[in-house]
């Protein structure tokens, strides 16, 4: 589950323009899919403030909270997400406790309308 985690490889990285865009439901169906599916219990995942931006490079980003069960019946609680993706292909997925800081930092800046990626 966690190997999606990593995507976001080392190579060199490269600024580009995001725009906020409109989803489909179909979309968002897909992206909150491919999210839950890295958690302990997908069924029980949970969305808030969904944010998607367009990329100067073709790509999309996605953005917001989400709220996973914790394997015991409970949550984990909200906690920030960032995931790219390009082509029909995930380029970048992060989620969870340990990875909140970056998915804030990663959709700031794409809320602010520059965004740095990894190249490759």
């Amino acid at each position: 589950m966690a190997g999606l985690a990593g995507l976001a490889g080392c190579a060199g990285t490269t600024l580009v323009t995001t725009q906020p865009a409109e989803a489909t439901p179909r979309e968002l169906f897909w992206a909150k899919n491919t999210l839950a599916e890295q958690t302990l219990d997908p069924g029980a995942a949970r969305f808030r403030d969904l944010y998607v931006a367009d990329l100067g490079n073709g790509d999309r980003v996605y953005c917001g909270e989400m709220n996973a069960g914790n394997g015991v019946g409970g949550f984990q609680g909200f906690q920030p997400f960032y995931m790219r993706q390009g082509k029909g292909v995930v380029k970048a997925l992060n989620q969870g406790a340990e990875r909140a800081a970056f998915s804030a930092e990663k959709c700031a800046e794409a809320k602010s309308g520059a965004l740095r990626i990894n190249e490759g």
